[in-house]
């Protein structure tokens, strides 16, 4: 049959249905302690006449740390009781010897069974506040009691059983409506077993680094990156926290540091990018959070644009079908094509002289500068004379020839400055791109003959003089090519 247990406002188990007179006694033979950890300060408080002599503890200071306490055995004993009662909870009773025996109420766990035999200060149990409580604040109600028929069959709320005041360390706890602040436990000589495993270091909450700067960069310009640091779940900014960036790898890469903002945004500038342009014109970047106890670490790559510029010009190149001796004059002289991220000039020597059945020309140059912060490239070609005579059409000539193409990552520009003759009469040339000079139906001449260069972001090729004939002949006089490329 169960136990039925009266609970009163004081908050702790007090009685039984069955009667357990209280008695006073003499300091025991035995020398109890306080049942915890040694060095820890405990409120022990006493009640109304229904409660007392029996005692309810709990930490200080505030109570703090009461729940899941350690308890141990206030002396050697043999358990006599273990067991999880409808209203007192989780309890544990040790028999001590010398008709001494202590009873323990509410607790959160029991580490020991019927028959175990405990030493002083050995675990037997943790505070809690299983059972019914008036308050429901975990707390220890101990007991301590007699066997007053010296049988060593008395039990707690058995008959036989005296309840007596607490003695701790030879301090005697008894009386009504008492309390005693910050007992300090001297249950130091004992093993209290292995103890509460330690609580785990909280895990550090998981985090995503996004990279958020400047997706194209220019050599000789600053570039700017950012990343926002976030938690992963919930997605929360984190703030305070050291981001390290790099721009390029190995030995060319450069670095610099950003800390977090309010909203998980670091940011930090490689003053005068110096990157190397690969085929793919991309650069590597890197940017780390390296963790800490509050955060675990995380990264972000990408591969950002290089800007860069491409440039290319020449005097003069021919092709003319001539039945028996066709003319074909490669461009000269000529820049080949320029492609660079650096500050450059490519400027081959001049040709002095060129000659062919149809075509002399003079003193031919061709150049093109290249400059970074920002990005930008000019191609320039100079003639000096020209002179075609092909069948079918007025000599033709031209002096005084520059042609120019500049690009950068805001805008293309050509220019055009020349004389042109055709069959020696002077012909008055227009500041106007692509400028149409009659020739009838035997030959096109085209003056300041400008071509947006596909695949740029800006680009223009300009040619100075472009003849072209309906029997396919070909010449080009002053040509300049230039174009900016990756600029977002």
């Amino acid at each position: 049959m169960k136990r039925r247990l009266a609970v009163v406002l004081g908050g702790a188990l007090v009685a039984c249905a069955l009667s357990m007179p209280t008695a006073s006694a003499a300091e025991p033979p035995i020398d109890f302690q306080l049942p915890f950890t040694c060095g820890q300060k405990w409120q022990i408080n006493s009640y109304d006449t229904d409660h007392a002599p029996a005692l309810d503890l709990v930490r200080e200071p505030d109570q703090v740390g009461t729940e899941g306490a350690l308890l141990t055995a206030p002396a050697d004993g043999v358990v006599n009781q273990s067991f999880e009662h409808e209203n007192a909870g989780n309890m544990i009773q040790i028999d001590h010897g010398d008709d001494y025996f202590t009873t323990y109420i509410h607790l959160q766990s029991r580490s020991v069974k019927v028959g175990d035999t405990v030493k002083q200060g050995q675990e037997i149990g943790r505070v809690g506040k299983t059972g019914e409580t008036s308050n429901g604040h975990p707390h220890l109600h101990f007991e301590m009691a007699i066997d007053a028929d010296h049988d060593g069959r008395a039990t707690w709320g058995q008959a036989g059983s005296e309840r007596v005041n607490a003695w701790f360390d030879g301090v005697e706890y008894g009386g009504v409506g008492e309390t005693w602040r910050n007992v300090a436990s001297k249950n130091c000589d004992g093993d209290p077993g292995p103890g509460p495993d330690p609580e785990p270091e909280p895990e550090p909450a998981a985090t995503t680094l996004a990279y958020t700067g400047d997706k194209s960069i220019s050599n000789g310009s600053d570039a700017k990156l950012s990343a926002v640091l976030k938690t992963k779940d919930p997605d929360e900014p984190v703030e305070g926290r050291e981001v390290t960036f790099a721009l390029g790898s190995g030995d060319t890469a450069q670095t610099c540091d950003g800390k977090t903002d309010a909203k998980g945004t670091a940011t930090c500038t490689v003053e005068v990018a110096d990157q190397a342009l690969t085929d793919d014109a991309t650069v590597p970047l890197a940017a780390a959070f390296a963790g800490d106890d509050e955060y675990k670490e995380s990264e972000d790559t990408e591969k950002l644009k290089l800007q860069h510029v491409e440039g290319r010009s020449y005097g003069l190149t021919a092709k003319v079908p001539l039945p028996l001796l066709p003319v074909g004059i490669d461009p000269t002289p000529d820049t080949g094509t320029v492609r660079t991220a650096e500050a450059e000039t490519k400027s081959p020597a001049c040709a002095q002289d060129v000659s062919a059945v149809i075509l002399t020309a003079d003193a031919l140059c061709a150049e093109v500068v290249t400059s970074v912060g920002p990005s930008g490239a000019k191609a320039t070609a100079t003639v000096a004379d020209v002179s075609i005579g092909l069948p079918g059409l007025p000599v033709i000539g031209v002096s005084g020839v520059t042609s120019e193409s500049s690009s950068s990552c805001s805008s293309a520009k050509g220019s055009v400055s020349l004389e042109l003759t055709v069959a020696g009469q002077p012909v008055s040339i227009p500041d106007t791109p692509g400028y149409e000079v009659d020739l009838g139906v035997a030959g096109k001449l085209v003056v300041n003959e400008q071509i947006p260069v596909a695949d740029a972001d800006h680009g223009l090729t300009v040619n100075a003089v472009h003849l072209t004939t309906p029997t396919g002949a070909d010449v080009v006089i002053g040509s300049s090519t230039s174009s900016a490329h990756d600029c977002a």
